[in-house]
Order: structure tokens, then sequence, then C-alpha cells
């Protein structure tokens, strides 16, 4: 028994050997983890080191700028600080310079052939230093002829620089002229010519802004060129003199000189007013550009789509000073709503003699308007839009600018009934046209 027990213990000896755990560092699978785990890192580090060195090109090619919003000063504000600016040079003069008798000319003087060359050389200066501000824009369009075959149409049409927001060169057109375009090209001042696209557009004015991407300007071209300078059009009157820039003749680079026959009319558009600068030059179907004064500002945007029917072939611009919030919207993208009304000022004086409600008559109403939609009627006075008492239609005007597309507006208008005016709430929700 001691033998077989003895020849069964040698027998199953093998299973009282210890098993051993490999070391991990001989197991494949860590090892091919540990691999790709140093792999990746080692690749990590290359890609960081290649992202630190190619940085700056990569900043400086693909790098996108912020874009900066379009802000065009008040008149009165820039009046303040022009003011404020020259008080103490006007001080400083009286101290330095003592008062001088004003010098009288007894003899008459003959103006000769060269003081009128000289004359208009000067204004020609104007004229070619505000070409800096200005953009030939060739509008491109297709079209078929009679056998159905396809061509290209193309014409020239003037632009003004309005504004430049980092990111984006500005350029200010009449939206008639570019509406249909299929493709849009704008020459600067040194001549290089670069792709431009209608960025925003107000049909009531009949003005579109056209952005020019500000990477493929060159150093040279931004040097050459310069964003115009908006004057006022409050001081002006009848007989001022004024240079007409752009395409005025319907030639891209023509130039006309003239005077204002009238600078205070007044035109109705949608929802307002707009003044408008009547000159004695001759109007061209396909003129375009700005009117400056003798120091070069712009005072007036040429149009040609509210012509006064006495004036209809004079030259008409439409006055800077009431167009600067339309350009500063259309500049920030931002739209120019409407209500769809067409109506004149009520004052205090005419309610009393009228025994009307003081306000806006609504003279007529626009088809498919929001204010159509809303129940606004011709022959009703609105007296009240949010809350805020309506005494002029310059108040709508600019109420207007401050509401967005899709918002909706309280307006309280007076309606005639048998019993005299009755006041009815209209919720009017504001659009683009």
């Amino acid at each position: 028994m001691a033998e077989e027990k003895r020849h069964e213990e040698q027998e199953f000896s093998f299973v009282k050997e210890k098993i051993k755990k490999q070391p991990f560092y001989q197991n494949k699978n860590l090892r091919r983890a540990g691999i790709r785990l140093l792999f990746s890192v080692l690749c990590g580090l290359a890609a960081c080191l290649a992202f630190v060195l190619a940085r700056p090109w990569m900043e400086q090619t693909f790098g996108k700028k912020e874009m900066t919003e379009i802000t065009i000063p008040a008149e009165e504000e820039e009046q303040q600080d022009t003011e404020e600016d020259e008080e103490p040079e006007e001080e400083e003069a009286e101290e330095e310079t003592a008062p001088q008798d004003p010098v009288v000319i007894t003899q008459p003087q003959e103006l000769e052939a060269e003081d009128y060359a000289t004359l208009y050389a000067k204004l020609k200066e104007v004229a070619d230093a505000a070409a800096q501000s200005l953009a030939a824009v060739t509008v491109s369009s297709s079209d078929t002829d009679w056998f159905n075959e396809t061509y290209e149409n193309r014409r020239q049409v003037s632009g003004l620089l309005v504004g430049n927001n980092g990111v984006e060169i500005l350029i200010l057109v009449p939206y008639s002229q570019v509406a249909e375009a299929d493709r849009l090209q704008a020459s600067l001042a040194d001549g290089s010519t670069l792709e431009a696209v209608l960025k925003n557009y107000d049909r009531v004015t009949d003005l579109a802004i056209l952005s020019v991407n500000l990477a493929d300007v060159g150093e040279e071209t931004l040097e050459s060129i310069r964003i115009a300078e908006l004057g006022s059009s409050r001081g002006l009157k009848a007989g001022d003199p004024v240079i007409a820039v752009g395409s005025p003749a319907g030639i891209a680079g023509s130039v006309k000189y003239g005077n204002l026959v009238a600078a205070g009319y007044q035109t109705g558009v949608t929802d307002g007013s707009y003044g408008l600068l009547i000159t004695d030059m001759e109007r061209s179907e396909e003129g375009s550009g700005v009117l400056l004064n003798l120091s070069g500002q712009v005072v007036g945007l040429i149009e040609d789509v509210y012509l006064h029917s006495a004036n209809e072939s004079s030259l008409t611009a439409y006055a800077i000073s009431d167009m600067k919030d339309v350009i500063e919207h259309l500049s920030n993208s931002q739209d120019l709503v409407y209500m769809g009304i067409h109506g004149a000022d009520v004052t205090e004086e005419t309610a009393a003699l009228q025994n009307i409600p003081a306000g806006v008559y609504v003279a007529s109403v626009e088809p498919d308007s929001p204010a159509l939609a809303s129940g606004i009627q011709a022959g009703d006075i609105i007296t009240e839009i949010n809350g805020r008492e309506i005494a002029s239609l310059s108040q709508i005007q600019e109420m207007l600018l401050k509401f967005s597309r899709q918002q909706a507006i309280r307006v309280i208008v007076m309606r005639q009934g048998r019993e005299g005016y009755k006041e009815i709430e209209c919720s009017v929700t504001v659009d683009a046209l």
C-alpha cells in the first residue's frame, strides 16, 4: 500500500508544481498598447510643434477679423465737436493777431480767360480728389435673344465707398441697377477690379450696399482709396454751387458743374419723406453718382426715382442728411421695416381749424402691406405708436428705424364715424419691403 501510495504521488506530482505569472512586459497585448500610446504621444508632439511654427502664417492668411459696426455721427454732434475744437484756436488767433482794418477795393478788376481756367482747375481738383471714394461697378447679366441664344449684357454704375468694417469694403449703389445682376465687379481708384456681392438693399429709397472682401484688397489699393466724407445738406439753399461726380452723364468718370435750383423740396415716400436737391444740370437716363460741395464733401446722392414733374429733365439727388440713417442701417445688415402708409402731418393749428385730431393723416395704404393687414384705412389719423404720441410723419419714420422684422407694434388711430372720431387700436407686424 505504501508503495502504491508513493507511486501515485510520483505519478501526479506535476499537479503540485507552482505556475508563475508571465511578466507584464512580455504580454503581447500590453506591448502593442504601449507602442500605440507612444506613437500617439509622438504624433501629438509633432502636431503641436507644427501648429506653433505655422500659427503666425495661418493667422495672417486665414485669420478671421472681427467685424466692426459702421457708425455715421449725428450732424449735431459733429457740429458741437467742431465748435469745441475751434474755440481754443480762435482764442489763440485773437491773442496773436491784432484787429485789422477791412480792405476795400475801389477799382473794379476784370477777369481774364486765365482766371476762368484757374477757377475750373480748382473745381476739377475737388472732383479728382473725390474719385478716391468712388467705384465703377460693372453689372453683368445674362439674357436671351430672338434665336434663344444666351448672351451677356454689361453696364456700369457709379458706387460710393461708405464704410470699412474690418472685413469688407462697403459700396453704396442704386439698387434697381444691380438687382438683376449675375455678377458684380468693382473697379477702385487705382484701377484694381474685385468681385463684389449684394449685401443689403432698400426698395423705398432704391439704395443698396455691395461688399468687397477686404482680404482681396491689396495694400497699395487700400492706400489709394478712402471712405467718402458725408457732409451736411441742412444749410444748403438755392444758388449754391455743386459738383456732380461718378457717372452723372451716364459715362464712368464724367463730371458736371452747376448750381442748386431748389434745396428744400420734400418728396413723400412710404411711411415718411425725404429731401431732394434739384440742380440746373441736365439729367441722364443712365446717370448715377453723388453731389459734392466745394469742400469735396458728399451732400447728395443722385437718384432717378422721385423726379418732380416740373423738373423731369433736371439732375436730382437725395439730400444726404436725410439718408445717413438709411446708409448706416444698410451697411450693418439691418432691416429697414415699413408699415405701408402715405400721409401728411396734422398740426395742432390744422386740427383746431378743421376740428379733427392732431397726428398723421393716412392718405393711402400700400396694397399687401402690414398696415393694410392690421386694419389701418385711408382717412385714419395716427396719434400714437407703442405708447409714444405721434405728431408728424418724421416721427414715424424715425421710430421705424428702431424696429425689426416681424415685430408687432401697437398703433392707435382715430377713425371718423357717425358720432365723430373714435379711437381704434391696431397691431401692426412690420416687415421689410
